[in-house]
């Protein structure tokens, strides 16, 4: 009976295009299904390692800070039990890092011939 209602049909590509339409469209909605399901789960992981690592950070910058506020504490006991050894070495520093950001010469020599 398809035989009889395709040739009762004057566009038989119009008849062949919905037949295939009707094969793919299932498989193109379980597909689209299917993406729709990966996109889901893999944002959830993404969402989920975003947190963790927000959370490590967050521990990580709290210890950081607890350590170097104990440094800190120890450089100034120090400072007030030597203070002559602290200014010796302060000074030092200072002029090693003013050695080291000077530069090159801004100046500039000209030489004349002898002639």
């Amino acid at each position: 009976m398809s035989d009889y209602a395709d040739s009762l049909n004057p566009n038989p590509a119009a008849n062949g295009a919905s037949r295939a339409r009707a094969k793919v469209e299932p498989k193109l909605k379980a597909a689209a299904s299917s993406a729709q399901d990966a996109y889901d789960s893999l944002r959830e992981v993404a969402t989920d390692a975003a947190n963790e690592t927000t959370t490590r950070v967050k521990d990580f910058a709290a210890q950081a800070g607890g350590q170097i506020q104990r440094r800190y504490d120890d450089l100034e006991a120090w400072v007030q039990l030597k203070p002559a050894q602290a200014v010796g070495v302060a000074a030092g520093v200072g002029l090693l890092l003013g050695l080291l950001l000077r530069g090159g010469s801004t100046k500039t020599i000209y030489l004349r011939d002898a002639g």
